[in-house]
C-alpha cells in the first residue's frame, strides 16, 4: 500500500501521543515534530506508511532516550484485556459458529491502537467496534484455506488485542492446527513484542517469533531472512490490523487480512467503510 496525504497527519500525530507519554516537554515535542515533518516531506509516497512510521519512531526514541515510550500503556492494556478474556473465550466456545465468532472479536480488537487514540478504554473500545458489521468477510474462503493447512503464521498487531488473537488462536489451535506467532523484533507505537506475548500467556499455545523488524508492521523487505522463510512456508498467513496490510497488501501468499479499517486509505484500499471489520482473502 502507498501512502496517502492522510497518512501524514496520522504519523505525527502518534509521534506526539508518544512524546507526551515519555514526558518530553514542548520544546522537546516541537523539535521531534519538526524533525519527523521533514522527514515526511522528502518521503517516497510509492512505499508503505509504515515505513515511515517506524523512522519517525525511531527518531523518537533516540531523541527522548527511552527504548518504549509505551512501555505502561502496553502493560495496562495487556492487564485490562486479559481480564475480560475469561468472558471472551465463553463466547466463542457457545457461539453457534466458533471459529467465526473469534475472528469477529479479533477483529473488533483491532480498535485497541494507541497510534490511533490518545488512551485506551479496552472495554468501551470493544463495545463498540464489537457492534459492527463485517464491511467485506471472506469466511468461506478463509474456512476452506484453514482446513487444507497444517501450520499457520498469525501475524500479531498491537499489545492489549493481542489477547483477542490467543482467543483465536485458541480456537485454531482446538482444530488441530500448529500456529506460530509473529511480533515485532523490537518496540514501536504499542506494537506487541515477546514480552506480551509471554505476558499474556501466548507463548504456552503458540511458537512465538519476530519480524526482526521494529517496523509497525510487517514489510518482507525490512524483515529477518528467518523471518522471510518462514512466511514462504506458511499453508496460511492470517495477518492481523492496519500496519501488517499497509505492508503486505501486494504480496502473493496464501494471505488473510483481519482488520477494521481505522481509516479512509485502509478503508478505500480495503473496498469498504470506515469503521467496518474486514476479513479480506489476499493475492495468493
Amino acid at each position: 500500500m502507498k501512502t496517502y496525504p492522510e497518512c501524514i497527519p496520522c504519523i505525527l500525530r502518534a509521534s506526539l501521543g508518544g512524546a507526551r507519554l515519555a514526558g518530553a516537554s514542548d520544546k522537546a515535542a516541537w523539535a521531534i515534530l519538526a524533525e519527523a515533518a521533514g522527514a515526511a516531506s522528502r518521503w517516497d509516497r510509492s512505499l508503505p506508511p509504515i515505513l515511515l512510521g517506524a523512522e519517525i519512531g525511531r527518531l523518537l526514541r533516540q531523541k527522548l532516550r527511552v527504548a518504549d515510550p509505551y512501555h505502561e500503556e502496553k502493560r495496562a492494556a495487556n492487564a485490562t484485556a486479559l481480564v475480560h478474556y475469561p468472558d471472551w473465550a465463553r463466547e466463542v466456545a457457545r457461539a453457534p459458529d466458533p471459529l467465526l465468532h473469534a475472528l469477529r472479536l479479533a477483529a473488533a480488537g483491532n480498535s485497541l491502537d494507541l497510534g490511533i487514540h490518545a488512551r485506551l478504554d479496552v472495554a468501551e473500545s470493544m463495545a463498540k467496534a464489537g457492534t459492527r458489521p463485517f464491511g467485506h468477510n471472506d469466511y468461506d474462503a478463509f474456512r476452506k484455506r484453514l482446513e487444507e493447512a497444517q501450520e499457520v503464521l498469525y501475524l500479531a498487531d498491537n499489545a492489549g488485542e493481542i489477547v483477542l488473537d490467543r482467543v483465536l488462536i485458541e480456537e485454531v489451535v482446538r482444530r488441530g492446527k500448529r500456529v506460530t506467532v509473529a511480533v515485532r523484533g523490537g518496540p514501536t507505537l504499542n506494537d506487541a513484542t515477546t514480552d506480551d506475548a509471554a505476558e499474556i500467556g501466548l507463548d504456552r499455545i503458540a511458537e512465538i517469533i519476530t519480524t526482526g523488524s521494529d517496523v509497525p508492521g510487517t514489510s518482507l523487505a525490512v524483515c529477518s531472512p528467518q523471518f522471510r522463510a518462514r512466511f514462504r512456508d506458511a499453508g496460511l498467513v492470517l495477518s492481523k490490523g492496519m500496519g501488517n496490510f499497509e505492508g503486505l497488501s501486494e504480496e502473493q501468499a496464501p494471505l488473510f487480512f483481519l482488520l477494521q479499517a481505522k481509516c479512509a486509505p485502509v478503508a478505500q484500499e480495503t473496498g469498504v467503510e470506515v469503521g467496518a471489520l474486514t476479513l479480506l482473502a489476499g493475492r495468493g
